[in-house]
């Protein structure tokens, strides 16, 4: 990893000089997004199941960063749990969608 330099007084790098450059432009250009719903039940354990391991960290890495920023760049391990919980309500209520899309096409194609 490469090493960051610093560009403030302190000396030490700033919060967004540690995002990797392509993270940038996405969090910028990303729209904000709300908490989640905590009325709703917990997902269910194969939510993920569907999706790449790799993209679904990226996809809670990003949540875990935008959450991050939003309350200051002040830390705290409940930020990575809450955005998990966020990914992978987003995941099931994607694959809910496609296999009910999935099934009224075949009823209609009956």
């Amino acid at each position: 990893m490469a090493r960051q330099t610093p560009n403030n007084v302190t000396g030490r790098p700033s919060p967004a000089d540690l995002i990797p450059p392509g993270l940038r432009e996405a969090l910028t250009s990303a729209p904000e997004t709300q908490a989640p719903d905590q009325s709703k039940p917990p997902i269910a354990e194969g939510a993920q199941s569907g999706i790449d391991p790799v993209v679904r960290h990226r996809m809670i890495s990003e949540a875990a960063y935008r959450r991050y920023a939003q309350r200051g760049y002040i830390e705290g391990f409940e930020l990575w749990l809450q955005a998990e919980t966020e990914v992978d309500r987003q995941l099931a209520d994607r694959e809910r969608e496609l296999s009910e899309s999935a099934s009224s096409f075949r009823s209609t194609a009956q």
